[in-house]
C-alpha cells in the first residue's frame, strides 16, 4: 500500500475540524492547557526576554491581538510572537512526550491571536487547539522524528512547533484541505531551531518558541490568501525529513492521521525545571514531604529514564552561571526539591549559589534507566548514619501532571492570585468557562482573555 504524501494526510485532516465533533474531555483539556498557559504567560510579564518581545511590537489603538503580558493590543503575527515567548519564558509549559516539545507555548499563542482578530469563540479556539496538539503529535508519533531531530542537534519544540502552529491557525481559519496542506507545507519549509541555547543556558530558546508560534500563524494566513506550498515540503526528497531529520523513508507511524484524542496524555509541569526532570523532582517532593535533613544526607542516587540523561544539560553540576543551566540540571532539580519542597522560576536565579543546595548537587549521581519510562525516577538517599531512603514518582498524584479540571482550577488561582488577583474571582472565571463548554454559546475569546487580564489589574 503506497503511503499518501504527509501534506495531503495533515491537509485532509485539519480541514475536517470544520465539521468535527471532539469528545467532551477532549475538549475539556484543550481548556485545561489554555489556562495553564495563560497563567504562565501572565506570571512571565517581568521576564527580561518577554520584556524586550514586547518592545519591538508596535501598539494598536483597536483591533489585533492581546498580548497577555501588558495587556496590548498588537497585530495578531506580533502578539503570537510576544504571547508565545511569555508562556516558554519560565521553561513550565505543558508538554507533548511523544514530540519532545512544549505545545502550549506554540499553538495557543497563535490560535488565540488569531481568533482574537476574527472574532472567534472559545469554542472555536479550542477545536483549533486540539488540530494543533495533535499535529505536533502526529510529526513526533512514536518518537521516531523526534529523537532524529535531537540527534542532530535540533530542539523539537520550535522544530515541529512551526508546523503545528499552521496546523491550529488553519483549523481556525476553515481553510479547506488544499489550502491547509498548504499551511504545514509554508510552515515545514520555513522551520527550525537548535538546541545550542538549552546547553549552554543562554536565553534565545524562549524566542525560538514565539518565533514558531508567529511562523505557524503567518504559514496559515498566506495559504489562506493563495499562496501555495511544497507538496512534499514534509517527505520530498529536499524537505523536511530528508534534510532537517535526517530520514530518507517516511516513518510507519505517519501512515495514518493525527487523533484528537492525544489531548488526554498532554503533560502539565507543576515544576519550573526542563520536563525531563520532573519525575526525578516529584520522588525528590516525596522524600522532601517526608522530612529531609540535607546536613544528613550522605550520597544521593536519582536513576531517570536514558534519553532524558543524554538530553543536553541535564548532566551539568555547576557552576550554574545563568539561570537555564539550573533549570536543566537535573542533580539541581533534586537538591532544590529536597531541600525547599518545590522548584519556582525565581529558584533558578536566587538559589544558583545556595550552599545548601550545590552541597547536595555535589553529593547526586544520575544514573541511565533503559528499564523504567519515561515517568519514572527513584531518588535514593544514603544518609550519613547508615541508613537509606528512597521515593519513587509514581508515589507521587498522578494529577501533578495529568490535570484534572480541578487541579487546573487550583493551579489557575494560585498564579492569578500571586498577581493581585482576588481568589474567589478567579475560581468563579474558570468554572464558568467550563461549565460554558457544553453550553449553546461560547464566548468570544476575547472576552475570555480580557477577563482574565482585568483580575489582576
Amino acid at each position: 500500500m503506497t503511503m499518501k504524501p504527509a501534506g495531503q494526510i495533515l491537509g485532509n485532516y485539519i480541514a475536517s475540524f470544520a465539521t468535527i465533533r471532539l469528545d467532551p474531555d477532549i475538549r475539556e483539556k484543550a481548556l485545561i492547557c489554555l489556562l495553564d498557559t495563560l497563567g504562565l504567560s501572565l506570571l512571565a510579564a517581568i521576564e527580561p526576554t518577554t520584556q524586550a518581545a514586547l518592545a519591538l511590537s508596535h501598539p494598536l489603538k483597536s483591533g489585533g491581538a492581546t498580548a497577555w503580558a501588558s495587556g496590548a493590543r498588537l497585530a495578531a503575527s506580533e502578539a503570537a510572537f510576544a504571547n508565545g515567548v511569555a508562556a516558554h519564558a519560565h521553561f513550565q509549559d505543558d508538554t507533548d512526550h511523544d514530540s519532545w516539545t512544549h505545545p502550549g507555548s506554540l499553538v495557543p499563542p497563535a490560535v488565540v491571536a488569531l481568533g482574537e482578530q476574527q472574532g472567534a469563540s472559545l469554542n472555536a479556539v479550542l477545536s483549533a487547539i486540539v488540530a494543533g496538539y495533535s499535529v505536533i503529535n502526529w510529526l513526533g508519533r512514536g518518537e521516531v522524528v523526534a529523537r532524529e531531530l535531537i540527534g542532530r542537534g535540533f530542539r523539537t519544540s520550535p522544530t515541529l512547533g512551526t508546523i503545528g502552529a499552521a496546523a491550529g491557525s488553519a483549523a481556525l481559519l476553515g481553510l479547506d484541505a488544499g489550502q491547509a496542506g498548504s499551511a504545514v507545507s509554508i510552515a515545514a519549509s520555513t522551520t527550525g531551531g537548535t538546541l545550542e541555547p538549552v546547553r549552554s543556558g543562554s536565553d534565545e530558546w524562549r524566542v525560538q518558541n514565539g518565533r514558531a508560534a508567529q511562523g505557524g500563524l503567518v504559514a496559515a494566513c498566506l495559504a489562506g490568501s493563495g499562496v501555495t506550498g511544497a507538496p512534499q515540503a514534509l517527505d520530498g526528497p529536499k524537505g523536511f525529513l530528508a534534510t532537517l531529520a535526517g530520514l530518507d523513508v517516511t516513518p510507519d507511524v505517519w501512515a495514518t492521521p493525527p487523533d484528537p484524542a492525544i489531548m488526554r496524555t498532554i503533560m502539565a509541569k507543576p515544576y519550573a525545571t526542563l520536563g525531563d526532570n520532573m519525575p526525578a523532582a516529584m520522588a525528590a517532593q516525596k522524600l522532601h514531604k517526608e522530612g529531609v535533613d540535607p546536613a544528613a544526607v550522605e550520597a544521593i542516587e536519582v536513576t531517570l529514564w536514558k534519553p532524558y540523561t543524554d538530553y543536553p544539560g541535564t548532566n551539568y553540576k555547576g557552576p550554574y552561571e545563568r539561570l537555564v543551566q539550573t533549570q536543566a540540571s537535573t542533580a539541581f532539580a533534586v537538591g532544590t526539591m529536597l531541600a525547599r519542597g518545590d522548584i519556582t522560576y525565581e529558584m533558578g536565579n536566587s538559589l544558583r549559589k545556595d550552599p545548601v543546595i550545590l552541597g547536595l548537587v555535589a553529593k547526586t549521581t544520575v544514573v541511565p534507566d533503559a528499564v523504567g519510562g519515561a515517568l519514572d525516577s527513584r531518588v535514593t538517599l544514603t544518609m550519613k548514619d547508615g541508613s537509606r531512603r528512597e521515593a519513587h514518582s509514581s508515589e507521587m498524584p498522578r494529577e501533578l501532571i495529568f490535570q484534572t479540571r480541578a487541579r487546573s482550577l487550583d493551579v489557575f488561582e494560585a498564579r492569578l492570585s500571586w498577581l493581585g488577583a482576588t481568589a474567589g474571582t478567579v475560581r468563579e472565571l474558570g468554572e464558568r468557562l467550563f461549565a460554558g463548554l457544553e453550553g449553546a454559546e461560547s464566548p468570544a475569546i476575547g472576552k475570555v482573555v480580557s477577563e482574565v487580564i482585568e483580575l489582576t489589574r
